[in-house]
């Protein structure tokens, strides 16, 4: 079984690497998505909570060890101060993952990253003889 450690949240915008797109978050108003993830041993699932963005709206990108998420909620304007203009995220990958398997699909304001871990960070059973 997998750990959570494989994917830590990453606040800090010294260690980040999107440090223009830290900038422009910090300009706007936006919430962190509530997000749970758990992991097997094939691979790790991300779900963050992010109501209102919708599909065209959404960006899930890699940059170099990190994943990040950005959604615009639909129709906010970003002078609506009580309420958030979109949500950011960003956690740095700590596991080697297939990249070219990676997939991301909103559902109900329910954003879910499915990252298949490369296989040599698989586990594997071990024969006993």
């Amino acid at each position: 079984m997998g750990s959570k450690d494989d994917l830590s949240d990453n606040q800090d915008p010294r260690e980040s690497l999107g440090v223009e797109r830290d900038a422009r978050v910090r300009r706007r108003n936006y919430g962190r998505p509530a997000v749970d993830i758990y992991s097997t041993d094939v691979e790790m699932v991300v779900l963050a909570d992010m109501p209102g963005v919708q599909k065209s709206d959404l960006d899930v990108t890699l940059e170099k060890d990190e994943l990040v998420i950005e959604g615009r909620v639909a129709g906010r304007e970003e002078s609506e101060s009580a309420l958030p203009w979109g949500y950011h995220r960003r956690f740095r990958l700590r596991t080697n993952f297939d990249r070219d398997r990676i997939r991301a699909g909103i559902r109900g304001g329910v954003l879910r990253v499915v990252l298949p871990k490369a296989v040599g960070e698989r586990s594997q059973q071990v024969p006993v003889d």
